[in-house]
């Protein structure tokens, strides 16, 4: 009995072998594009982050010039400096403020809705998978 490598004996690639080679190339495809919109994301991310740094301060430039103005200026009314910024939500995954908590209660003044119960609890032991482990047999 003799054996034959791989494939049909001619030395050429089978169905199997060329589903695979595809197959691994579309992987390498779909990963270059996943890091390549995440570096897109971060740079985005930045680009944000200085545009709000820039916007924070040319507002306060702008109110330092119309307070100048309104002191040469008598008919001109002084800008006053604002509280607090404005209360944005916070990111998925990040705690909010005290601050942005009061922002976001309902608007006549009552508590906003309890949260869902989650649908497993602690005691119910379930594994990572979320199936029910075995109880553990004493003796």
């Amino acid at each position: 009995m003799t054996i034959t490598p791989h494939g049909n004996g001619t030395g050429g690639c089978t169905a199997l072998d060329e589903l695979r080679a595809a197959y691994h190339a579309q992987l390498t495809q779909l990963a270059g594009e996943r890091d390549e919109a995440r570096r897109q994301a971060r740079r985005a991310k930045d680009d944000a982050a200085v545009a709000r740094a820039e916007l924070a301060s040319l507002t306060d430039r702008v109110r330092d010039l119309l307070n100048a103005a309104a002191r040469h200026l008598p008919d001109l009314p002084a800008i006053e400096a604002p509280a607090a910024p404005a209360a944005l939500p916070a990111a998925p995954g990040r705690k909010s403020t005290p601050d942005q908590q009061a922002a976001q209660e309902e608007p006549d003044g009552q508590e906003p809705r309890a949260a869902a119960e989650p649908k497993h609890k602690t005691n119910d032991r379930r594994n990572a998978r979320g199936t029910k482990r075995r109880p553990v047999r004493a003796g």
